[in-house]
């Protein structure tokens, strides 16, 4: 098994428990989800969404795009990252 490393993060308390509630139902763990999002920014050398100055519907991604984008996810092994 390759070496790890912790993270140390700060994040609203409320999010944190929104979050986790939605990952348990999906049956992750928050370091599930963070891993999968820096292996998706290691792939593609950049964040797997679009990110803008302001927000404006314009300019924001069509939402077929984005669930292409993460329907990408799909195609992906992550069962290494399993430990349960």
């Amino acid at each position: 098994m390759p070496a790890t490393a912790i993270l140390r993060t700060r994040i609203d308390s409320r999010r944190k428990a929104r979050v986790e509630r939605i990952l348990d139902r999906l049956g992750m763990t928050p370091t599930q989800a963070v891993n999968m999002f820096f292996a998706q920014i290691e792939r593609r050398k950049a964040i797997p969404f679009a990110i803008a100055m302001q927000e404006n519907r314009d300019d924001l991604p069509p939402i077929e795009h984005v669930a292409r984008v993460w329907g990408d996810l799909d195609q992906e092994d992550f069962s290494h990252l399993d430990t349960r």
